[in-house]
C-alpha cells in the first residue's frame, strides 16, 4: 500500500512536468506531503525562470503550460443553452490556446502588412518594459514606483496613442475584431467538458478562499 501511495505521489508531481529525481527530493524534504512538495517545486521553477529570462518569460511560460491539447480544443461544438456560464468557463480553460491563436493571427497580419512591424515592435517594447520595470524602481517623471497593473495600463494607453498617431487604427481594429471573433466564437459553441467545469469550479473556490 505504501509503495502504491508513493508511486501516486510521484506521478502527481511528474504529471506537472517535474523530473523523477527532483520530485523524489522534494517529497523527502517535505516528509511525503505531495501538496507542499508541489508548492516547493513550483517556487523553485519560478525562481529559475525569473533568473533566466525575467518576469515576462516566466509569465509567458506559465500561460503556455495551461495549453490544452488541440484535438480537445476542436472536439465538440453545440448550440449554447447556458451562454454566460459556457463562455466564462471556456475563456478561462482555453486561455492559452486563445493566446496562441491570436498571436499567430497577429504575426500573419504583420507579415502581410510590413508597415505594422514598427508599430508592433514599439507596442511590445512598451509592454515588455512595463512588466520588467519592477515594483520598487521609481518611474521617471513620477519619482515613485508603480504596481504591475498600473504600469501595464500606462503602457496600454501609450500603445493606443502610438497606434492612433500612426494612422493604423483601422488595420489594428480589424486584427482585434478577428482575434476577438475567433475567441468568442469558440468559447460560445465549444461544449464545456468535465475538465473545464472542474477547472472553473476550482478557480472560483480559490477566489472565495
Amino acid at each position: 500500500m505504501g509503495a502504491d501511495i508513493s508511486t501516486q505521489r510521484m506521478k502527481t508531481l511528474t504529471d506537472m512536468g517535474f523530473t523523477v529525481t527532483e520530485s523524489r527530493i522534494a517529497l523527502e524534504e517535505t516528509g511525503g506531503d505531495v501538496q507542499r512538495a508541489a508548492d516547493l517545486l513550483l517556487q523553485r521553477r519560478a525562481d529559475r525562470e525569473h533568473a533566466a529570462g525575467g518576469v515576462l518569460a516566466y509569465r509567458v511560460n506559465q500561460l503556455l503550460r495551461e495549453q490544452r491539447p488541440w484535438p480537445e480544443f476542436f472536439e465538440r461544438f453545440l448550440w449554447p443553452e447556458h451562454l454566460p456560464e459556457r463562455v466564462q468557463t471556456n475563456l478561462v480553460y482555453y486561455r492559452a490556446n486563445y493566446a496562441i491563436i491570436c498571436t499567430a493571427v497577429l504575426l500573419a497580419y504583420v507579415l502581410l502588412q510590413p508597415t505594422l512591424l514598427i508599430i508592433f515592435c514599439l507596442v511590445c517594447a512598451m509592454l515588455f518594459g512595463a512588466v520588467e520595470w519592477g515594483d520598487t524602481r521609481p518611474v521617471p517623471g513620477l519619482n515613485q514606483p508603480l504596481a504591475l497593473d498600473q504600469r501595464v495600463a500606462a503602457a496600454a494607453l501609450a500603445s493606443a496613442a502610438v497606434v492612433h498617431m500612426s494612422g493604423s487604427v483601422d488595420r489594428v481594429a480589424r486584427v482585434a475584431l478577428l482575434c476577438g471573433g475567433l475567441t468568442l466564437g469558440h468559447a460560445t459553441f465549444r461544449a464545456r467538458s468535465l475538465a473545464a467545469r472542474w477547472h472553473h469550479f476550482k478557480e472560483q473556490a480559490e477566489k472565495v478562499d
